[in-house]
């Protein structure tokens, strides 16, 4: 929906409904009742398919108040986004900055620095689910405007883990350490965003549900491809 869509309804809301109770745009958990809305729509109905007038009907509020408080459905997105990302992020490098005071700076051990980006992570799949349903969806279907809203929660946290792992890997070049870190991203987004595959795939015998193995497990995984040696390549010969 369009800005001036949304305004124009926006009016037709205020001239027919003055007396709705639900017109307090301003009360101190308006702006709350309309992210838990959008958060659950998002993630049970999908991005696209849920509108700015479903996520009003389901927290009880007038259309007016996404117009003041976000000013557009991709405004919403961003609030909502920002509400999960930028906490999460902030204990990253809260671990981050703990580390590097225990071990000192350039000494970093790539395990602990991957305890500071996955432990929070998995934490949060367990904490909002439907949060981690959204996120799959910017990722796995992405839209580019959507994308860079969720990407560019990013940035200071990759270029901060990036610039420890330079001096923890000093025997891999800057080009394949990029690399690496793209798909130990991938590695964390996958499991959070698609933990219920993998217990169906295994038959029950994998089961998602102790935080601290799935936290061991994945920095065990992570950590042997960040730090390994070299690769041979396939020999096309044989493929």
């Amino acid at each position: 929906m369009s800005r001036q869509a949304i305004k124009v309804d926006v009016y037709m809301d205020i001239m027919n409904s003055r007396s709705d109770r639900r017109f307090n745009m301003t009360e101190p958990n308006t702006k709350d009742k309309i992210l838990d809305s959008a958060e659950y729509l998002f993630a049970n109905k999908g991005l696209k398919e849920t509108s700015v007038r479903d996520i009003t009907s389901h927290a009880n509020v007038h259309l007016a108040a996404v117009n003041y408080h976000f000013n557009t459905k991709d405004g919403l997105l961003r609030a909502l986004v920002e509400r999960r990302l930028r906490p999460l992020n902030q204990k990253r490098l809260e671990l981050l900055d703990k580390y590097e005071k225990r071990f000192g700076q350039g000494s970093v051990p790539v395990e602990s620095v991957l305890h500071a980006l996955i432990a929070p992570g998995i934490k949060m799949c367990f904490e909002t689910p439907d949060f981690l349903k959204i996120a799959g969806q910017i990722v796995s279907h992405p839209d580019e405007e959507t994308y860079k809203i969720y990407l560019s929660n990013f940035e200071v946290l990759f270029t901060r883990v990036r610039d420890i792992l330079v001096f923890s890997l000093p025997h891999i070049s800057q080009e394949e350490l990029m690399w690496r870190i793209h798909f130990v991203t991938g590695a964390v987004i996958h499991t959070c965003t698609n933990h219920t595959g993998l217990s169906v795939l295994s038959h029950g015998v994998c089961e998602m549900n102790d935080q601290e193995e799935i936290v061991n497990k994945l920095i065990l995984f992570c950590a042997a491809g960040l730090k390994a040696d070299k690769y041979s390549p396939v020999n096309k010969e044989d493929e």
